[in-house]
């Protein structure tokens, strides 16, 4: 049998990867006062896709672990982002 730890890294980190880059690119392309208030819509977006790839994988057992697991990972990204947010010049 598979390894559960490996079978929740496969969803995990691509929805990771995902945020990251949606956050990155957040703060390329929109003004800084906008940065704060799209933080919520990128973990929303990130959410509704670790549930699209459950889906996709198709395999009932364990899909509240991997779900918590890549849930988690997405509530410290977006809080480490918006901890970096307010470093950044002209974000009050």
């Amino acid at each position: 049998m598979e390894d559960m730890t490996s079978r929740s890294m496969v969803t995990a980190v691509p929805v990771w990867l995902a945020t990251v880059v949606a956050l990155i690119v957040v703060v390329l392309t929109l003004p800084a006062d906008a940065h704060l208030a799209s933080v919520p819509l990128v973990a929303a977006s990130a959410v509704l896709l670790s549930f699209g790839l459950q889906v996709a994988t198709q395999r009932t057992d364990g899909v509240v672990r991997r779900l918590l697991i890549t849930i988690v990972g997405i509530v410290v990204i977006t809080a480490v982002a918006s901890g970096l947010m307010l470093t950044l010049p002209g974000v009050d």
